[in-house]
């Protein structure tokens, strides 16, 4: 019976890598203007002062909110930002007020927009008193309870990775102490997503957990991130919600492929260097149109991206 049990499982973990992942036309709009605004990565961003091409990104912003049946309540902060560089200050004061009530935004981090009010220090000074005496109450108690959770989660890894560098008497110890803290992790991981499973990936109540903890787990453990999270992220990503198309198609490639689940690239984001490339052209552009990334030949290569996997 337990055989029969495991086999079952197999057959259904590969039929939901077999199902093709179509967005609709609505989705790949939303994802296309946020790739135009941000670039193919929405972690490094480019520091742009030109007012052209400021104007040009609020054009889009603007077209993006207008899309229907997407949330676009994450993106509130990098318009309020655009608007408060193009001195529109009150108007970027509210989309930081809408942003810091769904809490996308903390107060600490308005304070670090500073520079953005040096043309009017008291709307700045008003606002950010306003938004401390604020924070005692902007988490829910849920919420905060998650925030604790995931900030140790953080704080462990990083005494993992950082503890060659910290005790370089002991650096026979680090590999040991970084797989032991990898395997809590993941555990923990697992615990989060049952316990808060409105979450896609509940590390993203941190602003930097998600990136800096996911770049070492689902790197080294990419059968972990396909079981546990390609799932909420594919759900995600169908929605509009989720990863933008060219970090999922990356992710997806990398981890099939270092999993040995896959010889070759799914979407074509990620072939470790031409050496898991997919010999049929035409499918992996057929995958790529039904996800909204360009096909093979029109692809831009950019080395400096920086992607979750990395």
């Amino acid at each position: 019976m337990k055989k029969v049990l495991i086999i079952i499982l197999i057959s259904c973990n590969w039929a939901l890598y077999s199902q093709e992942l179509i967005l609709s036309e609505n989705v790949k709009q939303y994802y296309k203007l946020l790739e135009d605004i941000n670039g193919p990565s929405t972690f490094m961003r480019r520091n742009v002062t030109d007012l052209d091409e400021l104007t040009k990104k609020l054009e889009k912003y603007d077209s993006l909110f207008k899309i229907r049946d997407i949330d676009v309540s994450s993106h509130y902060v990098g318009y309020a930002d655009l608007l408060a560089k193009l001195g529109k200050l009150e108007k970027s004061i509210e989309y930081y007020e809408k942003a810091f009530a769904l809490n996308k935004m903390s107060a600490k981090a308005f304070e670090q927009r500073k520079e953005y009010f040096e043309k009017d220090t008291l709307l700045y000074n008003q606002k950010r008193k306003e938004l401390n005496e604020k924070y005692v109450h902007h988490y829910s108690a849920r919420e905060i309870e998650l925030l604790i959770e995931v900030k140790e989660i953080f704080a462990m890894d990083q005494f993992a990775r950082y503890y060659n560098t910290d005790y370089p008497k002991h650096k026979d110890c680090s590999k040991n102490i970084l797989e032991y803290v990898d395997s809590i992790t993941m555990i923990k991981l697992v615990d989060l997503l049952e316990k808060y499973p409105e979450y896609t990936n509940p590390l993203t109540i941190d602003p930097f957990a998600p990136w800096v903890i996911g770049r070492h787990i689902f790197t080294a453990y990419p059968e972990f991130w396909l079981t546990y999270f390609e799932p909420k992220e594919r759900d995600a990503l169908l929605k509009g919600n989720g990863l933008i198309p060219t970090e999922y198609a990356r992710t997806y490639d990398r981890c099939m492929i270092t999993s040995g689940r896959s010889k070759y690239s799914y979407y074509g984001e990620w072939d470790d260097e031409g050496k898991a490339a997919n010999p049929d052209k035409d499918l992996v552009n057929k995958h790529r149109t039904n996800l909204g990334l360009p096909i093979l030949e029109e692809r831009k290569n950019t080395p400096s991206e920086f992607f979750i996997t990395y």
